[in-house]
């Protein structure tokens, strides 16, 4: 699993959670004018995993708010609205976070040592 791969599962998570709760494994989207199709497998579930892991480990009240905001799968923008930090401030976070989630799967081995290396560095 790659650091991108993350960021999909990330930026798609209101489709994962709609399909967890209809029961789904698979299904086909619309998104942006493109048919996407989602599979829920192990790779999801564990990213699932390791960010309600790290959203319980956050002691700022603000931030765990925020965190739990992303994962339900909120725009960017509602989110940056209701919350107490800038638009700069939200994105470095966001970002923040993503890293924390790829550190915490290569943590729990599901990241290989050959993406790790594959993964882009600028």
């Amino acid at each position: 699993m790659t650091k991108e791969k993350i960021k999909y599962i990330i930026k798609r998570m209101r489709y994962y959670i709609k399909m967890m709760s209809e029961g789904k494994t698979a299904d086909d989207y619309w998104i942006s004018k493109k048919k996407e199709h989602l599979v829920i497998d192990d790779e999801v579930l564990g990213v699932f995993d390791v960010i309600e892991e790290i959203i319980e480990s956050e002691e700022e009240p603000w931030l765990q708010a925020l965190l739990k905001d992303i994962r339900r799968g909120r725009k960017g923008l509602a989110i940056e609205v209701e919350s107490p930090v800038q638009h700069t401030k939200f994105n470095l976070t966001k970002e923040r976070f993503i890293s924390k989630v790829y550190e915490c799967c290569i943590y729990k081995h599901f990241v290989t040592y050959e993406d790790i290396l594959k993964s882009k560095i600028g």
